[in-house]
């Protein structure tokens, strides 16, 4: 599988995964009541630097998991950018 399929296939389970996240509570406890309470948390990764934001009464627990997954996400992104590196560099390029 191409690493372009693979990023298409993650964008599209990412849009699936908030949608869903968006209907489920409204399908699990009804339209009757006016109980429904919406958390989310995000973060947005500018270059190496992680913005993150929540709302709601668990914001709190929901930027925690967002920080987590953006510094794991981060680690990643570092440790793939030094093994390029180092393929690169024992790459010789013959012409």
């Amino acid at each position: 599988m191409s690493f372009f399929k693979l990023g298409l296939l993650l964008i599209i389970i990412g849009i699936v995964l908030a949608f869903t996240a968006t209907i489920l509570p409204l399908i699990l406890v009804g339209f009757k009541t006016s109980e429904i309470s919406i958390t989310g948390g995000g973060c947005i990764i500018l270059f190496f630097i992680p913005i993150c934001f929540g709302v709601g009464e668990q914001a709190v627990q929901a930027l925690l998991v967002a920080v987590i997954l953006a510094v794991i996400l981060v680690v990643v992104i570092v440790i793939l950018n030094m093994w390029i590196l180092r393929r690169l560099k024992t790459t010789t390029i013959h012409v």
